[in-house]
């Protein structure tokens, strides 16, 4: 499945690219019919109803295809609705293709990546979004995650650092932190990293405990 993804991505689909030949623009009652379709499709997906909802903004983006909203949220249900992350994929390099730096649809193409264990093409997706906004804690600790998942530890650190230097608060960041520590064997840096944690959440049992036992191990009281 993986070459299956990377394929996808790397694969050069004429729909994505600006045709040399012009083509005619929707009329003023396609986009309004559009437009119906895709406030059809939200009634249809609040109501957790992905089927009605995709057959909506499939009309959509037929009857109108530089909608965005649709090609996103066509995505999003196609993924979220039926596990479909080919068709899913396709619809998001479709709406970058109309906002190539939209940061939702950047974010969802990293993360789907990620549970996908397609870590090298998650980080270039992810890099595009701490790019954009360098301030996006949450994608910073994403990417160290695909880093280690792609064994580059050196990098995950470093994204790990750059998220708590955002949020100090951030526990799941301390949390990979202290256990990437230990397992290079930088105990010193893994009793901060969980010592933060603990400053920040006092009664999280389990860094209690692991923090004891790497104090007992390396003969710190």
């Amino acid at each position: 499945m993986l070459e299956k993804v990377v394929k996808l991505l790397t694969e050069k689909k004429s729909t994505t690219k600006k045709s040399t030949t012009k083509k005619s623009k929707p009329k003023k009652e396609e986009l309004a019919e559009a437009e119906k379709y895709y406030k059809e499709g939200l009634v249809y997906a609040q109501n957790g109803d992905a089927e009605d909802a995709i057959e909506c903004w499939v009309k959509t983006t037929e009857l109108d295809p530089d909608h965005f909203d649709g090609w996103y949220n066509l995505g999003n249900v196609l993924y979220d609705g039926r596990g479909d992350w080919k068709n899913a994929f396709y619809c998001w390099r479709r709406a970058l293709g109309i906002k190539p730096d939209e940061i939702d649809v950047l974010y969802n193409m990293a993360n789907t990546l990620k549970e996908l264990g397609v870590n090298d093409k998650a980080i270039e997706f992810y890099t595009k979004v701490v790019t954009l906004q360098p301030d996006d804690h949450e994608a910073w600790n994403n990417m160290a995650i695909a880093y280690i998942n792609d064994g580059n530890s050196e990098k995950a650190i470093e994204c790990w650092k750059k998220a708590v230097e955002i949020k100090p608060t951030k526990i799941e960041s301390w949390s990979g932190l202290s256990k990437l520590y230990e397992d290079l064997g930088k105990f010193e840096l893994a009793i901060e990293a969980l010592e933060k944690v603990l400053e920040i959440e006092p009664n999280i049992s389990g860094a209690k405990r692991v923090l004891k036992r790497i104090k007992k191990e390396q003969g710190i009281e």
